[in-house]
């Protein structure tokens, strides 16, 4: 049987105590946020319902509609709301690119060589350093200082397609600002369940833009 990965809130508040900086977005809601080489991320999943203009979000939905998954997950967004040019993110911020991530992956240990494949990529546990948690498995221990190591706090919150949530527990999906091709943009995966034989690894793929994902924003230093 599948065991999703499952945190109190007072085990999330703990787990932030490390986090550097703050960001409000423009409902008022508040990231903890986190150096990672020379980017700057949040270190939460984004939670806004509505654009820079005030204008309301069309997608956005809480994992399982269940508000206590809020603070812990995030909501969920398509890729249309992603690229909107109201703008999801606070003024300053951007919607992480394709290309974000891939400065973040080779920040973390991912060889250049990797970068541009897609599939799941990267070794030596560089996933488990992005996760909130990752327990150790049946098939498989790791080395618990190095989970979270980046402060990224990487949650599983799971998909949200048609009017259907999937896999809370079991993976993390991250939408990216960059388009693949007309019905498909770039995004980011992690696994976490017991019987994935890539929990260490990030998978770049090309997925339908109609599928809602978590959203992660990186600041812009210029």
């Amino acid at each position: 049987m599948l065991t999703p990965i499952t945190l109190s809130a007072s085990q999330y508040e703990n787990n932030f105590t490390s986090a550097a900086g703050s960001v409000l977005d423009h409902d008022e809601n508040s990231y903890n946020t986190v150096k990672i080489g020379d980017q700057i991320w949040m270190s939460e999943n984004l939670r806004v319902t509505t654009f820079q203009d005030g204008s309301a979000v069309t997608t956005g939905f809480i994992p399982d509609d269940d508000e206590k998954n809020l603070l812990l997950y995030g909501r969920l967004y398509s890729w249309y709301d992603v690229v909107d040019e109201r703008k999801l993110c606070p003024a300053g911020w951007r919607i992480a690119s394709d290309d974000d991530w891939k400065t973040l992956e080779q920040t973390i240990g991912i060889p250049e060589f990797a970068l541009n494949s897609e599939g799941w990529r990267g070794n030596n546990d560089i996933a488990i350093t992005l996760k909130a948690e990752q327990p150790n498995t049946f098939f498989k221990r790791f080395d618990q200082s190095k989970v979270n190591k980046h402060h990224f706090f990487a949650r599983p919150a799971g998909v949200k397609v048609g009017n259907w949530y999937l896999t809370k527990g079991m993976y993390s999906e991250f939408w990216t600002s960059s388009s693949a091709t007309e019905k498909q943009a770039f995004a980011r995966t992690l696994a976490y369940s017991w019987w994935n034989t890539h929990k260490g690894e990030i998978r770049r793929e090309k997925l339908d833009k109609r599928f809602m994902f978590s959203v992660r924003c990186v600041k812009n230093l210029v």
